[in-house]
């Protein structure tokens, strides 16, 4: 009987289950808090992340370390974990954040695990970009070099506008009016009759004049056209010089095919009525009597040229001109693209004038707007103006 017993197998699949249950258990035991773990981490690196990226973009050291605390405690989820810190410092351009949790076990502490550390690091920098000067007012040391009265409105959230004049009155702003522009910086004073607005900056570091000398020089040469004159219809011309009075009378269309227009001892006036297009156009006015006047009722389209010797250049003259007048009167419509360097023009846009001058940068001697709206982004030319604001931030590691 003990020999028949002995060589019995049918029990041994349970035996063997029995002996192996344990183990198998304690595995899968494992691989429940192994997944666990792994999602408290994620979680973990997930908080610590958020608040690097919030605190980067703060001012000072003290007030990154702050934010990055406070984001931290806000976003973590404690659900798995019983104890949780988190310490930040700024190393540099960067600040550096390390996070660890204690996390209590479900299966594991029957092995003798009854806790686990979970740590996670991580590092962010700001995302920092150079505001630029849309429009530059050379005219130092006069008073009213920028003048802003009743009803001007400007919209430009990337530009700032640089009056580079140490007068005491550098310029006066009316009552009723929007300067939707990133900073108005003026080297000197400001008059603010409307109580003080918060993109109006004085004795401020204005951006001087930072094309003298780097335009392309325009030769001499036999004027092309003289004292030309316009009467409706349709008008295509072609680059040249264009010498005395040009003038466009009693409305139609005018297109400027693409080139250099020199004009020279007269003015190129734009009346009532006319719809002007010009793609890849570039004025150059020789002297202070030579001039682009636009009256009301037209409706003008300019771009500059996007390549060659005059590549983002729209409207230059040569410096050291005499002081005159360009004046944009009412009810006049403007798109302009590209360069407008006129440092001896005091150039004023007057009533009900609408103008977009994307991708611009306007060097003017003085300016005065009066009951207008004016759309302005920077162009390729336009100078940083020295102001560095923090538009972003990003994991380093």
């Amino acid at each position: 009987m003990v020999l028949s017993f002995a060589g019995d197998i049918r029990g041994n699949v349970a035996i063997i289950f029995a002996v192996a249950a344990l183990p198998i258990m304690g595995c899968m035991g494992m691989a429940v808090d192994y997944s666990l773990i792994n999602d408290q981490r994620a979680k973990l690196q997930l908080a610590l992340d958020s608040a690097l990226l919030a605190g980067v973009q703060e001012a000072s050291s003290a007030s990154e370390i702050a934010k990055a605390n406070s984001m931290f405690a806000g976003n973590l989820d404690t659900k798995w974990a019983a104890a949780t810190t988190a310490t930040f410092s700024v190393a540099g351009s960067q600040l550096v954040g390390t996070a660890s949790a204690t996390m209590t076990t479900k299966f594991m502490g029957m092995m003798g695990f009854p806790t686990v550390n979970v740590s996670v690091a991580g590092a962010a920098a700001a995302t920092a970009s150079s505001a630029k000067a849309c429009i530059i007012l050379v005219a130092n040391p006069a008073s009213n070099t920028l003048v802003v009265n009743y009803g001007a409105s400007i919209s430009g959230s990337g530009c700032e506008i640089h009056v580079d004049s140490s007068n005491s009155t550098a310029a006066t702003i009316n009552t009723n009016n929007s300067l939707n522009v990133a900073k108005v910086c003026i080297k000197g004073g400001a008059t603010q009759n409307s109580g003080n607005n918060a993109a109006v900056s004085t004795g401020c570091a204005a951006v001087s004049n930072p094309f003298v000398g780097t335009l392309p020089a325009v030769s001499p040469s036999a004027c092309n056209y003289n004292n030309q004159s316009y009467n409706g219809g349709s008008v295509t011309l072609s680059p040249g010089r264009y010498c005395g009075s040009t003038a466009f009378n009693g409305g139609g269309t005018l297109t400027f095919s693409p080139g250099l227009y020199v004009i020279e001892n007269g003015s190129m006036t734009f009346n009532s009525g006319w719809n002007v297009t010009g793609s890849g156009v570039t004025f150059y006015l020789v002297n202070q009597n030579a001039t682009l006047t636009f009256n009301s009722g037209v409706n003008a389209v300019f771009s500059a040229p996007t390549s060659g010797t005059y590549a983002n250049i729209l409207v230059y003259e040569p410096d050291g001109l005499s002081q005159s007048n360009l004046p944009i009167n009412g009810s006049t419509t403007i798109n302009m693209q590209g360069l407008l360097y006129l440092p001896s023009r005091q150039v004023a846009i007057n009533s009900v004038s609408s103008v977009t001058a994307l991708q611009t940068v306007m060097v003017f001697s003085t300016l005065t707007m009066n009951g207008m709206n004016w759309s302005i982004s920077p162009g390729a030319l336009a100078p940083n103006s020295g102001t560095t604001t923090v538009s972003g931030a990003r994991l380093v590691r």
